[in-house]
């Protein structure tokens, strides 16, 4: 009988020891990558450039969304790229006749007919865009 209770008592600590190893090894491999120098200079770039991280995951989560909701996900991208890209693409909209003068009639044309497919195919992408353009040029964000 008294063997019994002490093998059921080292069985119970061995489950408890089990229980403790995936707790430890967590911990020993989240210490680790703490010390890792590619996540340190990560961590220390995050912390310095937020709004290009937060772009970065919004990037991603947009590509990903636009698997499943093409509209939305493409949405997600051209705030995005409306945030970065509203400089440039006013003064391309200002200078729009120097730009059809210096490429040509024939392939300003085709540049136009690209836009348009490319808004037919995924219209969210470039409502995003405008949007984020236009409210950029309201508040003078530039």
């Amino acid at each position: 009988m008294v063997e019994k209770l002490e093998d059921s008592d080292k069985e119970t600590e061995e489950k408890e020891e089990k229980k403790e190893e995936p707790k430890t090894k967590f911990t020993e491999t989240f210490e680790a990558l703490k010390k890792n120098e590619n996540i340190e200079s990560m961590i220390s770039y995050t912390k310095t450039h937020t709004t290009d991280t937060i772009a970065y995951v919004l990037i991603i989560l947009g590509i990903v969304w636009m698997l499943f909701q093409p509209q939305w996900g493409g949405m997600l991208v051209g705030l995005v790229a409306g945030f970065y890209f509203s400089k440039e693409v006013v003064s391309l909209i200002k200078s729009f006749n120097e730009f059809v003068e210096e490429q040509g009639v024939a392939r300003s044309l085709i540049l136009g007919g690209v836009v348009i497919a490319f808004f037919l195919m995924n219209y969210g992408f470039f409502i995003g865009a405008a949007i984020m353009i236009g409210l950029k040029v309201m508040l003078k964000a530039e």
